[in-house]
């Protein structure tokens, strides 16, 4: 298990503070290794109990534990950096179906099943060729599905949307702003909500009723300015998430034999 394994199963207990605080350690886990709690405090300024507070959140007995855990999970990921693309996508994977092992479908497959419509939004074409694909097989459960192509419809049809569907959005980031609005939107009017994104702290997975999270590590390639990112995690979380709801399906079914 890694931290971001441990953030996401504790991420309800998380404050804004937690957030921040383990982002910093994230982002400098060589350094933290080298670093008291009073110094960490100092870095990221916070006292020593919150931070504390933080490491029991996470089910630590203290600091000390969390920093040997930090340790221990950095060794297992000796080389990370030098692997080739292959066991890359093959980690994205792995990591993206033992997150899901750890995380409850149930709620959001009885949410399907009891939409009217199941309505379907990606931030980007190729998060949208992969909930197109997701749409078609909700229709062999006989299930309404619609697919909003862009923004402009999506604003059409909020007014359309009600308490008895769902709306599902997908997403790298989970920060695209321009649709910050109709999430709140729909906050505000109680419907369901459900959101897909890349494993991160982010604003559609804070604001949604069923937040799910896929890996998807980016890598450069020589000689171009662009870093590149593959969505074969979203494909298999998105793939998942459809197996869950027919599972589901077929128990109820049998239950009522």
């Amino acid at each position: 298990m890694n931290l971001e394994t441990l953030m996401q199963k504790h991420q309800k207990s998380l404050s804004e503070l937690d957030w921040a605080i383990l982002g910093y350690v994230l982002e400098n886990e060589q350094e933290i290794m080298q670093l008291s709690i009073v110094e960490l405090g100092e870095k990221v300024h916070s006292s020593k109990s919150s931070i504390l507070r933080l490491t029991k959140k996470l089910g630590f007995s203290g600091y000390s534990e969390f920093k040997y855990f930090m340790r221990q999970a950095k060794q297992n990921n000796i080389g990370t950096t030098e692997t080739d693309l292959i066991d890359l996508q093959t980690k994205d994977i792995e990591n993206t179906v033992k997150l899901a092992q750890q995380t409850d479908f149930t709620s959001l497959s009885r949410a399907i099943q009891n939409a009217s419509t199941v309505y379907c939004y990606a931030t980007g074409y190729s998060q949208r060729k992969v909930i197109e694909e997701f749409s078609k097989m909700l229709m062999i459960c006989d299930k309404r599905s619609i697919i909003i192509p862009v923004k402009t419809e999506l604003d059409i049809s909020m007014s359309m949307i009600t308490k008895e569907d769902i709306v599902l959005f997908v997403s790298l980031s989970g920060e695209t702003d321009d649709v910050k609005e109709n999430i709140l939107s729909l906050n505000a009017r109680q419907i369901p909500v459900a959101a897909i994104t890349a494993f991160s702290h982010n604003f559609f997975a804070e604001h949604a009723q069923y937040a799910y999270f896929y890996y998807s590590t980016p890598f450069t390639v020589s000689g171009k300015e662009h870093i590149a990112q593959s969505l074969v995690g979203l494909s298999v979380l998105v793939d998942l998430i459809y197996r869950k709801y027919v599972t589901y399906l077929n128990k109820q079914f049998e239950e009522e034999r």
